[in-house]
């Protein structure tokens, strides 16, 4: 077959390829006349030969009389194949297509204990293999696939061609398909699936597989594998079985694998602790948290309060647990005596039967000052604001407040112990302070080297600053100043304060989801009833409504019906910048809180308001360095961003050596995340990372990055920062694996279910299935070619040379 395609250029098929051939003729001389005539022709043709030679060639023996039979038969059957244009069809075929699909929904995640002794010793193997992945559902499915060096794959590529999908709400092909036997491209498919996360936030099997059913429509699989726990957290329409009702009518049959165990999942989660970071010695510091709990409904367990520096139990809480999946709202209070930074643990007793304990712990980092803060208000006119805001500041013993008021006469800051004449000329004198409040300040009253200053005290020493929108300046006139790059929203410079909106009806803020995470935004001490004193407060009526958030920054309380290009107006923005904290207020009647309530509210929010900013300049230059994150709960697709800041020039880290940050996961997973030096800022470093699965984690520089020269105990402290990866509430909330679901969906599909432990089977049980055509059909004319021709001229000269010689001639 080889030297027949060498000699008619035909292509060698590829690899898992073949070749079929097919022989085509039509009637010839474009005869109507039915087959059985034609065949009768011919046959009569064959008996009109024999009986003319058996009666001319009487004298000659019978082998001779056979060879001219043949020679004569010969050439009739060469002239029949020029007549019926007698061709050559040639097409190349491959395996049959097999389309795996992998669950990366977050369910995928979970960790099981088994009790069935051959799914328990199955599962330590995949757990051994899937190291350092943590022993979740999603790591088995990977294991499977890529253990042995893909022995999985290779095995199924022998006898199919490999379509992979990995899919939570709906399906993605992954990067790289295996054809044939192209190890090189198996390669590159068990990399890609050993990069999959458990991240998806919802779980649609059915619309998974529909599109696939559509994505090969025009060369169906013969078979779907799908390798899933059979959890659907969007409905019925949903479900796996459903989709089988469609791979059936396709005559294609679903071979579900699944992940899981029959026994409950039983599983405490503590997570969203709120807890201020800055507060002062002797005062309550409460830590509120939330319980989750899940197959322990009517349990008992105890969440516990401890201190790095100490080795006792701080305070400790018996919570009764709820139904799964309950959040359960707990509170644990400590007072600290002494000033400093400590590291806070929160945890929950584990109860017999639970596996994973990673999220049965929390910690928070906590500063506790004995100083005052020292907060400069800077004002052009006594606005309501100014006015309300100014006496709650002055009260409060942790505060020393000094103000700048613009319009005030000389004489102003000789009456009032807080007023300075003018705002600090002096570098030096503003980096004192720990935070800046910006109202509606007129620039020109400010030099250029105040406004670098102010700009220089956020990104170096780590300061606070908060804007107070108004209408006569504020944030319009900042924005082509050194004080732009500082604010957190993006405001258009052709519109004017006038385009603030001004309402009689009033409308009140809403807190974000970011904003519920933020302690500095809590005005009560349970989460339910902060919700509803936010959502009670008296109505604000005037709003900067011109103003965006920037990239980067986070909106923490917005408008609840205004929207800027399908976002909420913005009325809390946050974002730090360079080492330091930037808050901007879109309105300035936050004071209006205070109706029938005095400072419960507004007092609160402004005091925690200070902690928050002053947080990164409290941290002073002794610590050297500082490594902080852009949020603290992300969902598994965000982006985080991490930086480091040099508090103090002295210890920037090793010259020549690119800082790194080290991030430990769920299990002994660990990734690194190389820092590079911004431009603007040279001690400000910044680096990101992405795709995570849900959990909890710690990145910490590396040990190669901190600056030499330190002492021990300064070594020791190495700077880190704690962060959670957390899926929609809904997709986590039914975590019993499925079986019944996946066998369903089998019987009605037609196809086979196998728990992960025997997958194997499918090697051995799966059809071969039929060879499908990889290319177009290729038709070769055979009956005009010149050897056809060559041939049939040699085959009647030789008859005439036989019957010259025997005299029939």
């Amino acid at each position: 077959m080889r030297l027949i395609e060498w000699y008619l250029q035909i292509p060698r098929p590829g690899p898992g390829q073949g070749t079929v051939w097919d022989l085509r003729a039509a009637a010839p001389l474009d005869s109507n006349l039915p087959s059985w005539m034609l065949l009768l022709l011919g046959v009569l043709c064959l008996v009109a030969v024999i009986a003319i030679y058996v009666r001319d060639a009487r004298t000659l023996s019978w082998p001779a009389r056979a060879g001219l039979i043949v020679l004569r038969l010969a050439s009739l059957v060469l002239l029949l194949v020029m007549l019926g244009q007698l061709s050559l069809s040639v097409t190349q075929t491959g395996h049959p297509q097999l389309a795996i699909l992998i669950d990366t929904s977050a369910s995928m995640g979970l960790e099981d204990r088994f009790s069935d002794p051959q799914a328990a010793s199955m599962a330590k193997r995949h757990a051994e293999l899937a190291a350092p992945d943590p022993p979740v559902r999603l790591s088995f499915a990977k294991s499977i696939l890529t253990a042995e060096d893909g022995r999985f794959l290779r095995e199924l590529q022998h006898s199919h061609r490999l379509k992979l999908y990995s899919f939570a709400g709906t399906s993605s092909a992954l990067e790289f398909d295996a054809d044939g036997d192209s190890n090189d491209r198996i390669d590159v498919l068990i990399d890609a699936v050993r990069q999959l996360q458990p991240t998806g936030e919802a779980t649609r099997p059915a619309v998974a597989v529909q599109q696939v059913l559509d994505d090969l429509r025009g060369n169906l699989p013969t078979t779907i594998v799908v390798l899933t726990d059979g959890i659907t957290t969007t409905g019925d329409d949903d479900r796996l079985v459903r989709a089988a009702e469609e791979a059936r009518a396709r005559s294609v049959p679903l071979i579900p694998i699944g992940f899981g165990s029959d026994e409950p999942a039983r599983d405490l989660e503590l997570s969203d602790v709120l807890a201020p970071d800055v507060v002062f010695v002797d005062d309550p510091l409460t830590f509120t948290m939330q319980l989750k709990s899940f197959g322990y409904s009517g349990q008992t367990t105890n969440v516990t309060l401890r201190r790095k520096d100490r080795p006792d139990v701080i305070d400790s809480v018996e919570v009764e647990l709820g139904s799964d999946g309950e959040p359960i709202m707990v509170e644990i209070t400590d007072s600290p005596g002494d000033e400093g930074d400590y590291e806070y643990t929160m945890s929950v007793r584990r109860l017999p039967g639970e596996t994973n304990t990673d999220n049965n712990l929390e910690t928070h980092r906590v500063q506790v000052r004995r100083e005052q803060l020292k907060v400069l208000l800077v004002e052009q006119q006594p606005r309501w604001e100014f006015r309300h805001l100014k006496p709650v500041l002055e009260r409060d013993p942790a505060v020393q407040l000094q103000t700048v008021l613009q319009s005030a006469d000389l004489r102003f800051a000789d009456e009032d112990q807080t007023a300075l004449a003018r705002f600090p000329v002096s570098r030096d004198d503003l980096f004192s302070y720990d935070v800046v409040i910006l109202g509606d300040v007129d620039l020109a009253f400010l030099s250029a080297g105040a406004l670098e200053s102010l700009r220089d005290f956020v990104a170096e020493r780590g300061g606070g600053l908060l804007f107070i929108a108004g209408t006569s300046h504020n944030p319009i006139d900042y924005v082509s100043t050194p004080l732009g790059d500082l604010l957190p929203v993006e405001v258009d410079p052709s519109l004017s304060s006038q385009d603030a909106q001004s309402t009689s009806t009033g409308f009140r803020a809403s807190l974000t989801i970011e904003g519920r995470t933020r302690a500095a935004l809590r005005l009560a001490d349970s989460s339910d009833e902060n919700t509803r004193v936010w959502e009670t407060l008296p109505p604000l009526y005037w709003l900067f409504d011109a103003a965006r958030r920037k990239p980067g920054a986070q909106v923490l309380v917005e408008h609840p019906t205004l929207r800027h290009e399908s976002e909420p107006s913005p009325i809390v923005v946050s974002q730090r910048y360079g080492a330091g904290q930037v808050v901007f207020h879109a309105t300035d009647e936050l004071w209006r809180w205070r109706e029938r309530v005095e400072d419960r509210y507004y007092g609160r929010y402004w005091l925690q308001m200070m902690r928050y900013l002053s947080r990164s300049n409290s941290n002073s230059s002794e610590q050297g360095l500082e490594l902080v994150t852009d949020h603290r709960v992300y969902q598994p697709a965000d982006t985080i961003e991490f930086q480091l800041r040099v508090m103090n020039p002295d210890s920037r880290p090793v010259e020549g050596v690119v800082p790194q940050v080290l991030v430990d996961g769920p299990g002994e997973t660990q990734e690194s995340v190389n820092l590079s030096p911004l431009p603007q800022s040279p001690l400000l470093y910044r680096g990101q990372l992405s795709s995570l699965s849900p959990g909890a984690y710690r990145a910490r520089l590396a040990s190669s990055a901190q600056p030499t020269g330190e002492s021990p105990d300064e070594a020791a402290t190495v700077p880190s920062v704690d962060f959670r990866v957390e899926v929609a509430a809904g997709e986590l909330q039914n975590r019993a694996f499925q079986a019944a679901e996946l066998v369903d969906a089998a019987k009605v599909s037609r196809g086979t279910y196998y728990p992960f432990w025997e997958a194997d089977r499918l090697l051995t049980e799966l059809p071969s299935g039929r060879t499908v055509p990889v290319s177009t059909e290729r038709t070769i004319p055979i009956w005009n070619r010149w050897e056809v021709l060559l041939l049939l001229v040699a085959l009647l000269t030789t008859e005439w040379v036989c019957r010259k010689r025997v005299g029939l001639v």
